[in-house]
């Protein structure tokens, strides 16, 4: 909805008409909104029973291959039924809404609770010394085993349009644009757009990616097409916005609204309560010590593992380059990195020698290129780099000799985009928030469009990521790049 557009015959900023309530049969709203979570739920509640009965059936061998006492099936089972009421009080089945981030968090702490638990009280009343081995192997392998059976579960659901919760999205302007096009986009995180209200009557009979504007504000409350409602106009004045989220919600048995916070991180909003007035707490995760030493932590033991185990990898990648064209085969570009400072970021170098004769060339006589490389710094088809490179750009494989950045604490596995110095008037303010934190191997933009971005957008999504930054958010976007690199999409 355009703040700016008023209807006299329904509700905007400019007029002191409200619509009608109409509230929905909340009895009958309770029992359609179970129908609709119950299967998808329970699908995702059989992926965690299957995760853990085939956990416990690995443990089982395990331990009998080193000649321990298998795992007593029933304690087994009840502590693995308590994990699953865990997971359950967290709301993961099915999970609407949730952030993946915060669907990490909740995995990973209902998985911890549960193993610390059974830990104490086989501590106390077991032979502790006979069943650690199993206990430990048993959560280790959950851990691990249960999370992709839920994303291929939910995948196999969406797959099927069998997943996530209809919504009605009001406001069509700016912020509902936004907002049809995130959940679009991003169908695990269950919330599917079926209609959208406006009050601009030029809107009405339009879509928004492809999802109807099929009525007015009055509409929205007295004829609602979904369960739950996404308040997408956040320059109502206060009293406007107070009577929109009352009416709607009066009708719709989940509301959401959407504040007028634009640039303020929203993944550290916290909600408090003062006497009778509401408060968002609004946390500065870069200063939290605990959260930067765990930041750090995962840098160092990571970075060792990888690269203990990728060395194989790393000397067929350098006799590759050698053999391929002639040069060093590690390249160190200056790069911009926390506090300001200029570091050398190291890469298998991908380019020929005299790649920056070829480029002036090229420039020079192909205005069109000169065009793209001053806006993005790259060219999709770049005449300085080698066969070679070529794939190593491809797979990302190029960035690899970054592994020995990170041990050494100029870099970060997950970070904002390294910069060179000529990028930093282009970050304008946002340069400010950039030299807090070291830049990464990958990031938010390398898992979020990567090269089929504008440069605009890689600077709006480094500035997201550093002002919502915690350690979750890092190991999702660890977890993410793993499959955009075997997509290839976007590279070069």
């Amino acid at each position: 909805m355009d703040e700016g557009s008023a209807n006299p015959l329904v509700m905007s900023e400019f007029t002191d008409q409200r619509p009608e309530v109409n509230p929905a049969p909340h009895a009958r709203a309770d029992v359609s909104r179970t129908t609709q979570a119950l299967p998808q739920g329970l699908a995702l509640f059989l992926s965690d029973v299957l995760g853990a009965l085939l956990t416990y059936l690995l443990v089982n061998a395990a331990m009998s291959w080193i000649g321990n006492p298998p795992l007593a099936r029933g304690y087994a089972y009840v502590w693995l039924v308590i994990w699953l009421l865990l997971r359950a009080q967290q709301g993961m089945y099915p999970g609407y809404g949730h952030a993946p981030h915060t669907e990490l968090r909740h995995h990973t702490l209902t998985t911890i609770q549960a193993a610390l638990a059974q830990f104490a009280v086989t501590y106390a009343v077991h032979d502790f010394d006979r069943s650690r081995i199993g206990l430990g192997l048993l959560w280790l392998l959950l851990y691990f085993v249960s999370l992709p059976l839920r994303y291929l579960t939910r995948s196999v659901l969406i797959r099927l349009g069998h997943f996530g919760r209809p919504v009605s999205i009001i406001g069509g302007g700016k912020t509902g644009d936004i907002t049809v096009h995130y959940l679009l986009q991003h169908p695990s995180y269950g919330l599917r757009p079926v209609a959208v209200y406006d009050d601009n009557p030029e809107l009405i009979g339009a879509t928004l990616h492809g999802v109807p504007i099929v009525g007015n504000l009055q509409e929205a409350v007295t004829s609602p097409r979904a369960l739950h409602a996404i308040i997408s106009i956040p320059g109502a004045r206060a009293n406007v916005q107070r009577d929109i989220i009352n009416a709607v919600r009066a009708t719709y048995v989940i509301t959401w609204a959407t504040p007028d916070f634009f640039g303020v991180p929203n993944q550290a909003l916290i909600p408090r309560t003062i006497g009778t007035h509401a408060s968002l707490e609004i946390r500065n995760n870069l200063r939290s010590h605990r959260s930067r030493f765990v930041k750090r932590l995962i840098d160092v033991v990571a970075g060792v593992l990888i690269l203990v185990l990728i060395t194989p990898l790393l000397l067929l990648i350098a006799l590759a380059i050698r053999l391929d064209s002639r040069g060093p085969v590690i390249y160190r570009a200056r790069r911009v990195g926390r506090e300001g400072r200029d570091f050398a970021c190291l890469k298998f170098r991908t380019m020929h020698q005299d790649a920056e004769r070829k480029l002036g060339a090229l420039l020079d006589a192909r205005p069109d290129l000169r065009e793209e490389f001053e806006a993005t710094h790259k060219l999709r088809d770049d005449p300085r780099i080698t066969r070679v490179g070529a794939i190593l750009r491809r797979t990302s494989l190029d960035e690899l000799p970054q592994l020995l950045n990170v041990l050494t604490g100029e870099m970060s596995l997950v970070g904002p985009r390294p910069i060179v110095n000529a990028e930093i008037a282009k970050y304008g303010e946002i340069y400010r928030h950039f030299t807090q934190v070291r830049p990464g191997m990958t990031g938010y933009w390398q898992v979020n469009g990567r090269s089929d971005t504008s440069y605009d957008e890689r600077v709006e999504m480094d500035n997201f990521y550093i002002t919502n930054w915690t350690p979750w958010l890092d190991l999702v976007i660890l977890v993410q790049t793993v499959r955009v690199v075997l997509k290839g999409k976007g590279a070069y």
